[in-house]
């Protein structure tokens, strides 16, 4: 009601009018002197009284016992003619079954039958006040997360960070706000990525992976992001998007450092033989579906015992890595080379013919021959060559590289035998 003198319109000159309106109202509508005089409908499913029942009430007797003192103060005050608005958000309202329920009210004082009386609308606020309690206890859960939590528009700006994600970035809360996950980019994504990343959640998809981020202080983090639009109810347009993330730094190093163990020689730090023996796998399936040809070198270092009887292992470790950098500076990064056991190696030309693998194998065999090693020692190496034959298998085609290596061998060491 805007003030008395309206309400008095609506009443006194046209009451039947304002019935109508009470009546179809979706909020409650009372009026009251010392007990109400006039509820309408919505505001009997409110309370759950019937319309004789809260016409025999005082209007102070729908709320909790320690409320009921304000607002007979409040209610004495309007029947004594006082001219005052008022709205109350936190009082509640006592049902019949004697559920709580938060309500918003609104009072005018109004002249009602040559006497002052109370006109109030009232609104069920409670899925509301829930809502915002649930909010607040979401926002707290957020904050105190130790989860990565920030909002974003949907041009990337940020809009909400929360503690852990200041605390690990290591940046304060005003340097976030406003700009844009592009802070905390580590350069070690392409462009594709980012276009893949905004591509899916522009389409309202979530997205989920693990991203190379770093910190204010330039280091390097691994964290695991999701990523999830948040659409608008009404048209189904993304609006937001919310980012939780974890920094997954130690478990990717770990794993990462496991992989390696599981798969790198400790000592020449190339493939050990469980990963040539993967890569050879790999080599095979591609040969088999898209009829690639590759080839096989298998390596024996001539007369190596006498190395290590002659210098000390010391001297043949140093051997071993110092020939296994020479082959690895020499080779493509699509051929795989990996220690096979002792000083046998292994490498796996891709695309490669036979023709081509023996003169690859001469010129690798011609490089270690004329290699000083430390600038003092020097090696030679008998290499096997086959060319792997659809429908091998990988042991098969491994035993014919090994026969011609022995062959190259016994022909006297430092040749290269194709078989």
């Amino acid at each position: 009601m805007k003030n008395a003198q309206t309400c008095v319109g609506l009443i006194e000159e046209d009451e039947d009018k304002f019935r109508k309106i009470a009546e179809n109202s979706f909020v409650g509508m009372f009026i009251y002197n010392e007990y109400f005089i006039y509820v309408n409908e919505a505001f009997t499913k409110m309370t759950g009284y019937s319309s004789d029942e809260l016409l025999k009430m005082h209007p102070w007797d729908l709320t909790k016992d320690e409320y009921k003192p304000r607002i007979e103060g409040l209610i004495r005050k309007r029947l004594a003619g006082e001219m005052f608005s008022s709205i109350q958000n936190d009082i509640p309202l006592v049902r019949k079954d004697n559920q709580i329920l938060a309500v918003k009210i609104s009072t005018e004082t109004i002249s009602y039958q040559d006497a002052y009386a109370g006109i109030g609308i009232v609104m069920d606020i409670s899925d509301l006040v829930k809502k915002n309690q649930i909010i607040k206890v979401l926002i707290q859960a957020l904050a105190q997360s130790d989860d990565i939590v920030f909002i974003t528009d949907t041009t990337g700006c940020i809009e909400y960070v929360n503690d852990a994600l200041l605390s690990i970035y290591g940046y304060e809360k005003d340097e976030v706000i406003g700009s844009t996950p592009a802070l905390f980019s580590s350069k070690q994504h392409g462009e594709s990525f980012y276009k893949n990343l905004w591509n899916t959640i522009l389409s309202g998809k979530n997205y989920h992976h693990l991203i190379m981020n770093k910190k204010r202080n330039g280091e390097i983090i691994y964290v695991d992001t999701k990523i999830t639009p948040v659409k608008n109810e009404e048209d189904g347009k993304v609006s937001y998007f919310v980012v939780t993330a974890r920094d997954s730094t130690k478990r990717v190093l770990t794993e990462k450092k496991l992989t390696k163990l599981a798969t790198i020689d400790p000592l020449t730090q190339i493939a050990n033989r469980y990963q040539i023996q993967y890569y050879f796998d790999d080599f095979i399936v591609r040969m088999e579906r898209m009829d690639e040809v590759f080839s096989v070198l298998m390596f024996d270092i001539d007369y190596f015992k006498s190395i290590n009887d002659r210098y000390g292992h010391y001297v043949g470790d140093y051997i071993l890595k110092a020939f296994s950098k020479l082959i690895i500076e020499n080779i493509r990064t699509i051929d795989k080379f990996g220690r096979w056991g002792g000083e046998e190696f292994l490498l796996l030309l891709a695309d490669t013919t036979e023709h081509e693998a023996m003169q690859i194998g001469q010129k690798l065999n011609r490089l270690v021959a004329e290699k000083k090693f430390d600038n003092i020692y020097t090696i030679t190496v008998s290499i096997g060559v086959t060319e792997y034959q659809k429908g091998d298998t990988k042991e098969k085609c491994i035993a014919r590289a090994d026969r011609a290596l022995y062959a190259a061998k016994n022909l006297g060491r430092n040749r290269v035998v194709y078989n």
